[in-house]
């Protein structure tokens, strides 16, 4: 079992929008959430100050999702971060520079350096465990045009299956930018 010496209690702006509470509950397999040592993230996207949609998935939910990616879509976004991110060092010199002030995590756009105000649309991410936020590479926020330019890479199969993801977790009528990563 990994564990982590850098967290905080999870921040409000990961908290349901709805409730104003923690998301307790996965949005797929409704499993609690706040169990002691449960692992699972958060995805919420803004416009303009607005939530447009959020969801919490577990840990064995999020890789179920992921499986649905092809093999050409993650290999895409793998190329895609690996030549606009350094995912390797990124979490140890956000943590040296800004600690646990999740606000600075969120505070650009990991891929295009935006802050949220200049975004318009983005989306923040973050990983959990029980009531803790963790900072493992996530938090990050991503601006909308890095998500159109991330969706644009995707294969039509890869495209079908978040639109089917999609709308097991919004109904219909769901947001068709949602990412699982």
């Amino acid at each position: 079992m990994i564990v982590y010496d850098d967290y905080i209690p999870v921040p409000e702006i990961f908290w349901s929008f709805e409730t104003g509470k923690p998301i307790s509950h996965c949005s797929l397999c409704h499993r609690e959430l706040m169990e002691p040592g449960t692992n699972y993230v958060i995805e919420k996207a803004f416009q303009d100050g607005e939530t447009l949609f959020e969801h919490a998935i577990c840990l064995q939910c999020h890789f179920q999702c992921l499986e649905n990616l092809s093999e050409e879509s993650t290999r895409r976004i793998r190329s895609y971060f690996a030549e606009n991110v350094d995912l390797e060092h990124r979490p140890a010199q956000l943590l040296e520079k800004f600690g646990t002030r999740h606000e600075r995590w969120l505070g650009h756009c990991m891929v295009k350096g935006y802050p949220p105000e200049e975004c318009g649309e983005y989306q923040i991410y973050g990983f959990c465990i029980d009531q803790d936020l963790i900072f493992n590479g996530a938090p990050y926020m991503i601006s909308g045009e890095a998500v159109d330019e991330i969706l644009g890479l995707l294969s039509s199969e890869t495209l079908g299956a978040l639109g089917d993801i999609s709308d097991r977790l919004f109904g219909i009528g769901s947001p068709k930018d949602l990412l699982v990563f």
